[in-house]
């Protein structure tokens, strides 16, 4: 894990990092030049330099080291004031680099590892670094950027299992200063949303000075990881023994790799978590070089083979003229616009991959998606400066929808989901019913449906409108109704159609409905040449004679993409189908590629019948839980749910999480639901 965000649970626990680290004898000298102070709120309180104690523990008791005796934090009744201390941004080296640095001894990636730090810091205090505050034209409290920030750096070099692991515990104060001079404590909202980003940042500019130093970055993941060249996989998983330990420890649960699951991980980190303990330091040298020459890695050789290519680079350029560590081009030729730099190309690249999934994302997955195109090619200023020209040029704009910060969107996005909501429109009142509405209420009028149940048939059947929807919440009985809805089709001479966007979800569909199904997918797929307008006249009239009286049902309609809709309306228009019933839940599930149509086709005006009668929960208590929460009472929610609520410190939700799902036997599992919600007070 590259970047962990995590809570500082007293100024006493925030002082050991100060103390000693644990990891070697304490009264090394080389720990007091490891510690340093960061960001100008410090700067503001004369605090540079090496961190000490003193103030140190008096910062994360909310107390203002000025001389004013300014102390933050809620007095209790008792008279005791409580003050959150503050929050530990831990970055990580990667495992290679950790080799080169510590036991290749390159005191240059030190240096370099320092300097990316910094800047991530730098970054957290612009943009992450908010309060609340009393707005003075309105009185409100509002958030507010621009504060000044106390933060305590302490650089390690081991992990608890002892393995060479560079890494800075970065604690950031529950201290920001504001323009007006006043301090108050900050809200962490922002850098926890910012964790991914802030891996990519440390990483970027790690890769960036470990280029100059003249190591070669190999990319391992997706999202920018990397190693150093000439550092094998099996000397960096036989020095990684601490994630070794995690993956034992969840797979012995069965609860898969820490890549599937990064909150079980995280569970499995604290239960592996071993006590740290003091060691000299050369021995422990020793015994990774050791360790090194018996797996063949020459740390000294690689470090040597670094400082002779960095060197010829140096030489390369004074005869050039070309500046040195000169931006790598990046991106294959004919894969990848022919836009003006190379942060041009990573953000294009970003936008290119996120929209792939999703038609809205937010500014941070962006720029993290950007400076993980190539680790090292670009810095978040010029990653900032490129997407803020896509915005000018129109290419994205902002999308800031309830609970996701800062989003975006395309352009292409917003022109797809205009036309999907134009196709519906378009076949409003063009559809054609096979049943009138009174005879569908004579139909059902002993049945044993529900009345949501009953809307849902008698609009699927009479309604005039080509698309209709049909929003059910989970266990109102959407097969059932579909069910009796294909009977009464069928009697009057049409044929109905289902479609799924998974094949267990098509055979289900066939299954409890009686409707044959198939995927979407593969539905759209077989008539692509008709949602892009290549049908001939003659083969258009005689698919639309094929189609005169088929009814197409969509199952679980909230999971389709925008694309994916647009095409069906496409085809349903040239086709001119009597009706397309698009069922789901546009609360309950999101697209599973880019777009959430169903729930934009509801606000956009498509009929919708609505199912809300829960049939699923028989235990009087829990169904009165699913009511109360969807009609969006959440406090009554909880008071029925009872004993199926377990509060936990939020220290330990993942794992305790984790604990009480592992306790569950598999079948139990099959049948049950986790839901986790945090409860800050800041």
């Amino acid at each position: 894990m590259v970047a962990s965000i995590g809570a500082v649970a007293s100024a006493s626990q925030g002082l050991s990092y100060y103390e000693h680290d644990g990891y070697y004898a304490p009264d090394d000298p080389e720990h007091r030049r490891a510690s340093a102070w960061a960001g100008t709120g410090a700067a503001a309180l004369g605090l540079e330099g090496e961190v000490d104690g003193e103030t140190f523990r008096a910062v994360l008791e909310g107390r203002v080291p000025d001389g004013s005796g300014r102390r933050l934090g809620r007095m209790g009744k008792d008279g005791a004031v409580a003050h959150r201390p503050g929050r530990d941004l831990t970055l990580s080296a990667p495992k290679s680099v950790s080799l080169a640095a510590l036991v290749g001894g390159d005191a240059r990636i030190v240096d370099a590892h320092d300097r990316a730090v910094r800047v991530s810091l730098g970054w957290v205090e612009r943009n992450a670094a908010e309060t609340r505050m009393k707005d003075p034209g309105t009185g409100r409290m509002v958030r507010a950027l621009g504060q000044r920030m106390v933060a305590a750096t302490f650089r390690h070099d081991t992990s608890r299992s002892l393995d060479p692991q560079l890494h800075t515990h970065a604690v950031i104060a529950n201290m920001l200063q504001g323009e007006d001079g006043r301090w108050r404590t900050m809200a962490n909202e922002r850098l926890y949303a910012s964790k991914m980003l802030l891996g990519a940042l440390y990483r970027a500019e790690l890769a960036r000075g470990l280029e100059r130093l003249g190591y070669r970055i190999e990319k391992t993941h997706a999202d920018g990881r990397f190693e150093v060249g000439g550092v094998s996989r099996e000397v960096v998983e036989a020095f990684s023994t601490r994630r070794a330990a995690i993956e034992a420890a969840m797979a012995g649960r069965e609860a898969g790799a820490p890549a599937d699951d990064q909150r079980l991980a995280e569970w499995a980190a604290l239960l592996t978590r071993a006590y740290k303990r003091d060691v000299d330091k050369a021995t422990l040298r020793e015994a990774w070089t050791r360790q090194a020459e018996a797996l063949g890695l020459d740390a000294q050789g690689l470090v040597a083979e670094a400082r002779e290519r960095a060197a010829g680079r140096r030489e390369m350029d004074r005869d050039t003229g070309a500046p040195v560590g000169a931006e790598p081009d990046g991106g294959q030729e004919g894969t990848e616009p022919a836009l003006d730099t190379p942060a041009d190309r990573a953000v294009a690249w970003g936008v290119a991959h996120l929209s792939e999934r999703e038609a809205v994302f937010s500014r941070n997955h962006l720029l993290a998606a950007a400076l993980a195109w190539r680790p090292g090619a670009v810095t978040i200023a010029e990653a900032e400066a490129a997407l803020g020209r896509l915005e000018a040029a129109g290419t994205l704009h902002a999308a800031n929808l309830p609970g996701r910060g800062e989003s975006l969107t395309t352009e292409r996005a917003r022109i797809d989901e205009r036309e999907t909501i134009a196709l519906m429109q378009a076949g409003q009142g063009r559809g054609a019913a096979p049943m009138r509405g009174r005879a569908v209420d004579k139909a059902l009028r002993n049945g044993p449906l529900t009345p949501g149940q009953r809307e849902a048939v008698k609009l699927v059947l009479a309604a005039k409108d080509r698309v209709v929807g049909v929003q059910g919440y989970a266990g109102t009985g959407k097969t059932a109704m579909l069910n009796r809805a294909r009977a009464l089709i069928e009697r009057r001479g049409f044929e109905v159609r289902g479609l799924a966007p998974s094949a267990s979800a098509a055979r289900t569909l066939n299954q409890e409905s009686g409707i044959e199904s198939e995927t979407l997918q593969r539905f759209l797929a077989r008539n692509a040449g008709i949602a892009e307008g290549r049908l001939s006249p003659k083969a258009e009239k005689a698919m639309r004679q094929a189609f005169s009286k088929t009814v197409l049902v969509v199952d679980e309609g909230s999971l389709a993409s925008t694309v994916q809709a647009r095409d069906l309306l496409r085809i349903a228009t040239a086709l001119r189908l009597p009706r397309v019933v698009l069922v789901g839940d546009a609360k309950q599930l999101d697209a599973v590629d880019a777009g959430k149509p169903f729930a934009q086709l509801q606000a956009a005006g498509m009929r919708t019948a609505q199912m809300r009668d829960i049939l699923r929960q028989q235990d009087p208590a829990l169904k009165a839980a699913v009511e109360a929460s969807l009609g969006g009472d959440i406090e009554r929610a909880f008071e029925k749910l009872g004993d199926n609520v377990a509060a936990v410190k939020p220290d330990n939700l993942p794992g305790a999480a984790a604990a009480r799902w592992l306790a569950l036997s598999p079948e139990q599992r099959e049948r049950a639901g986790l839901i986790a919600v945090v409860s800050q007070i800041v």
